[in-house]
């Protein structure tokens, strides 16, 4: 692929955009193993995770992001679809994660159950992100082979 070719400046602006979204995620997570955070500024950084999500998503959704690799690689359009439907429920559990958090009464137990629940949906988030990269990695080397 020309690395000044719109399909390459695409597919870089995807993996940033990943890699934005993984530095919040680990973000919150090293304030959660600290316990150095109040939960107000844990809040702000789970409702920055929850506003950044939508974001991301609604890009990916409106085919800022899959378009341009799907005309390329059609056979991919029903894992991609697939991707597509987590995102809703990914938003909601980050919304959830934000409302049990706002909703402690200052509990110790708060540091422990918010960072359990949020390694769980860390997992479930990263594990999605890589999905959609593996996704974009094939349809853009797909294109490269079949255009070689």
């Amino acid at each position: 692929m020309d690395l000044d070719s719109p399909e390459y400046k695409a597919y870089q602006s995807i993996l940033e955009a990943h890699r934005d979204l993984k530095a919040l995620v680990r973000q919150i997570d090293e304030a959660l193993a600290a316990r150095t955070r109040t939960i107000v500024e844990l809040s702000r950084l789970l409702a920055r995770l929850g506003d950044r999500l939508v974001k991301h998503f609604a890009m990916e959704e409106d085919g800022g992001y899959f378009a341009e690799a799907l005309t390329h690689a059609p056979q991919l359009v029903a894992r991609a679809n697939a991707l597509l439907a987590q995102h809703p429920m990914m938003c909601t559990q980050a919304k959830a994660l934000l409302i049990d958090l706002q909703s402690t009464r200052g509990q110790e137990e708060w540091w422990e159950e918010t960072s359990q629940r949020f390694r769980a949906f860390k997992a479930e988030l990263l594990k999605h992100e890589m999905r959609e990269d593996k996704l974009l990695q094939e349809a853009y080397t797909q294109d490269i082979g079949s255009h070689d």
